[in-house]
């Protein structure tokens, strides 16, 4: 990484640790997942990777993405995700991290998730089916963005936008996300989903069941 990308201080050391560790048989859950660094700056690091991800995830494989995106997105075996949504955090850079989960979805699964419908237990065997169908299940960043008006915005603007995404993959998951809203302000989701649907006359069966359970929350 050199300084004329603008990169945050310790990118390639960070991305070395979060997707370079992992082998094939590696078990995430015994892994220490420990990045010294101020909340700050790892939600800095965080965004920036999303930002990148088309770009600077390529040399790692589907399965060190996976494992490396859960340990930012999911709090099961990381705490990384808590470190973000924390108080030590501004609302501006969680705001910033909502949005770059846009370029996350287009530019890296979108292109390497398989366009397989989780909810219908298809696979291609790829390690991102999970990451990309389970995402909204168990990341709090659907929680977080709904403690203000500017965090809701930003989480909605980027599950509209990977909506318009051409994997069904990624269309499942901002389903899945926009279902899984906070009561507070589920209603702008079913705005979203009804407004998505008006544009799509000829969804696959399954998605266009998928998002109608989504509109009223009774999804998984």
């Amino acid at each position: 990484m050199t300084s004329q990308r603008n990169d945050p201080p310790r990118y390639g050391e960070w991305l070395a640790y979060i997707f370079g560790r992992t082998t094939e048989e590696s078990d995430p859950f015994q892994m220490d997942w420990i990045f010294r660094a101020a909340a700050g700056d790892i939600a800095d690091l965080v965004q920036h990777t999303f930002e990148n991800s088309g770009r600077d995830l390529t040399e790692y494989s589907d399965r060190q993405v996976s494992i490396g995106l859960q340990a930012l997105l999911f709090c099961n075996f990381a705490d990384f995700a808590h470190t973000v949504a924390g108080a030590d955090v501004s609302e501006a850079q969680k705001i910033a991290v909502l949005r770059s989960m846009e370029p996350l979805y287009r530019d890296c699964l979108a292109v390497r998730s398989p366009a397989v419908l989780g909810h219908r237990s298809e696979t291609d065997g790829n390690p991102l089916e999970f990451l990309t169908y389970m995402l909204w299940d168990v990341s709090p960043f659907d929680v977080m963005a709904a403690s203000t008006a500017g965090m809701s915005d930003a989480l909605v603007q980027t599950l509209d936008a990977t909506l318009r995404l051409p994997n069904p993959a990624c269309v499942e998951s901002a389903l899945h996300g926009l279902g899984h809203l906070p009561k507070a302000f589920r209603q702008r989701g079913t705005a979203v989903i009804d407004g998505w649907l008006a544009e799509k006359p000829d969804l696959r069966p399954e998605l266009l069941n998928y998002a109608r359970a989504a509109r009223t929350g009774c999804i998984q």
